[in-house]
C-alpha cells in the first residue's frame, strides 16, 4: 500500500516509474534527434494489480493518436492482462512453495513453513 502525500496525480508511485522511464530512455532520444529523426518519448505505465495512471489516456490518444474508445478499450486490455498475469505468477509461487513442502525430509521445514512436523511412530 502507498500512501501518497497528496492528491498531486503525479506523486504516485506509477507516475514516478513513468518519470524514471523517460529519463532512461532520454540519452536514446537525442541520440536518433542528432540523427535527424523526430522522436517523441512517451511511458506507457501499469500496475501489477492493474492500476492504470491518468497519464497513459494522453499517450494513448495524443501521442499515438488512437481514438478515444480505442484507447479505452487497449487501456483496459492491458489492465486485464497485467491482472492476469500477477495471478499467474502468484499461483506459480504458491504451487512451487507447495511442491517444496513436500519434498522436505522429514519434517525439517516444518517450522519455517509454519507447517506441521510429521508424526512418529508414536500414539
Amino acid at each position: 500500500f502507498e500512501e501518497q502525500a497528496s492528491d498531486d496525480p503525479e506523486s504516485s508511485a506509477l507516475a514516478r516509474i513513468a518519470a524514471h522511464k523517460r529519463a532512461k530512455y532520454a540519452g536514446v532520444k537525442r541520440h536518433l534527434e542528432r540523427q535527424g529523426w523526430k522522436v517523441h518519448l512517451s511511458a506507457l505505465v501499469y500496475g501489477s494489480l492493474g492500476a492504470v495512471p491518468a497519464g497513459n489516456h494522453k499517450v494513448l490518444t495524443e501521442h499515438l493518436g488512437l481514438l478515444k474508445r480505442d484507447a479505452k478499450r487497449l487501456d483496459r486490455q492491458l489492465s486485464v492482462a497485467c491482472i492476469q498475469s500477477s495471478r499467474r505468477i502468484w499461483n506459480l509461487h504458491c504451487s512451487q512453495h507447495r511442491a517444496r513442502q513436500h519434498q522436505a525430509p522429514g519434517g525439517s521445514r516444518a517450522a519455517e513453513t509454519g507447517g506441521t512436523p510429521p508424526r512418529t511412530g508414536r500414539r
